[in-house]
């Protein structure tokens, strides 16, 4: 018979190296719990033994003779007492390893294991951007990996930090909630709202153009404006598309535009889009929706140009997705700043992980925000570009009530 002694600090532990070494057909023989001296004699430790043998083939009957009856109470993953009815210590040790018993009380050690091993992970990491960024104080580095993990720009954040750090006394810097309140308002200040489309005109209707890049939500963004203009302010709005590539996209606006009791106009050039806005000189907004480009199709993005100069809107809003990578959204605003980029608009808020994206986009290109949608339902997912809002869900503190 093969025997092997296994020491572990918890008994899950213990199993659990029995288990890896002997597999589950391992015979318990024996377990005790004993203290032994550490640091020099000046602390105790707590030791789980085990020891188990592979091989064993004795006839029941010898075996009931042979061996001293053993009773155990195991503890369970749940954290509830399990008692093992007596019998002899090598059968009661398989079924210590095999019982679901067993398996929870592995688990429980593997889990703890974990555990330890993220909060290695995670204060490396702390060490390693404290490394990288010295200027920013000890005691806001927290706020400062809060920002980084909700993938604001490193240096962006850390600007931040440092400013807010100026802005506090000693005594503030135990006070956690004035602080986060103060970094909401940092934040707050980065992120220019524009306010909702408004008529600037005395006369003839005021032209907003939605454009961006394909599969961030123009039709639907545009739909919730002209509901919102239409059914909730009263005021006689008409929509026009030179989406001519989706015939979906048509149908989908068509629909919203029966429902809303508005009228919709279909071009494919800009002499069309031309004679569409003047037949629509009597509306007081004209939304024009616009097909999707590709950032990288110079092509497209001169046609685009071509049919904005048609139309000569008054507000052209560049619909951007916060479930983009940084640098597909860096991308497109280099791309449509050089189309026409007035106002930006932030969807699928409710689709994104994190939301530094937006700061670390508005921040750069200097553009105020007007609109963000969190969902697909017509009228209601839309909401007036707020930075206060995004600053704490930036934060991960959620929108504040009433709002």
């Amino acid at each position: 018979m093969d025997l092997k002694t296994f020491q572990a600090a918890t008994m899950s532990e213990a199993l659990a190296q029995v288990k890896s070494s002997m597999g589950p057909t391992a015979v318990i023989l024996h377990t005790r719990t004993y203290r032994r001296h550490c640091w020099l004699g000046l602390r105790r430790q707590e030791v789980v033994e085990i020891t188990a043998g592979k091989g064993l083939s004795v006839p029941d009957r010898a075996l009931r003779r042979a061996t001293p009856v053993q009773s155990h109470v195991l503890v369970a993953a749940n954290g509830k007492a399990l008692p093992l009815v007596a019998r002899p210590a090598p059968q009661a040790g398989r079924q210590l390893l095999e019982s679901p018993a067993g398996h929870g009380a592995a688990m429980l050690g593997l889990t703890e294991e974990i555990s330890n091993i993220k909060t290695l992970v995670k204060d490396l990491v702390k060490q390693t951007r404290q490394q990288r960024v010295p200027q920013v104080p000890e005691e806001l580095f927290d706020f400062y990996t809060q920002l980084v993990d909700s993938e604001v720009e490193e240096e962006l954040a850390a600007d931040i930090i440092k400013q807010l750090a100026r802005q506090l006394r000693p005594e503030h810097l135990r006070q956690v909630d004035f602080i986060r309140e103060k970094l909401i308002e940092s934040i707050e200040r980065l992120l220019p709202a524009a306010g909702p489309i408004v008529r600037t005109k005395t006369a003839g209707p005021q032209i907003v153009a939605l454009i961006g890049p394909t599969g961030v939500g123009k039709t639907t963004t545009i739909a919730k404006l002209a509901a919102n203009l239409r059914l909730r302010e009263k005021r006689r709005t008409g929509l026009i598309t030179i989406d001519t590539y989706r015939i979906a996209a048509i149908d989908q606006l068509r629909k919203y535009a029966d429902i809303i009791g508005s009228p919709l106009r279909v071009t494919g050039s800009p002499e069309d889009l031309r004679g569409a806005v003047a037949a629509m000189r009597d509306c007081e907004f004209i939304l024009i929706d616009t097909a999707g480009r590709s950032p990288n199709d110079a092509l497209k993005l001169s046609e685009l140009k071509a049919f904005l100069s048609a139309a000569n809107p008054d507000e052209v809003h560049l619909v951007l997705s916060t479930t983009a990578s940084q640098e597909c959204v860096e991308l497109a605003m280099s791309r449509f700043a050089d189309v026409r980029a007035d106002k930006l608009i932030f969807t699928k808020l409710d689709e994104a992980a994190h939301l530094g994206v937006v700061l670390n986009v508005i921040h750069k290109v200097r553009k105020s925000l007007s609109y963000v949608t969190t969902g697909q339902d017509v009228p209601d997912h839309i909401e007036i570009g707020r930075g206060r809002n995004l600053a704490r869900m930036i934060l991960g503190a959620g929108k504040e009530k009433g709002q």
